[in-house]
């Protein structure tokens, strides 16, 4: 049996958060299904995305 990769193990939790997100009826953004294809490959952390996220939604809140 081959090792999961990292790369293999983030994919797998992310395709099972997302499934969760659409059994709700809901839809993840573009942007954060580009941000979770950046966990994916290794070039951001979940940390990362939630700091950035809430940036986001914080700018919008005072703006």
């Amino acid at each position: 049996m081959k090792p999961k990769t990292i790369s293999t193990l983030r994919q797998s939790s992310v395709s099972s958060a997302l499934a969760s997100v659409r059994v709700e009826g809901l839809e993840p953004s573009k942007q954060l299904l580009s941000e979770l294809d950046a966990y994916i490959a290794g070039k951001k952390t979940i940390q990362e995305i939630i700091q950035e996220t809430k940036g986001r939604y914080v700018a919008l809140r005072y703006s």
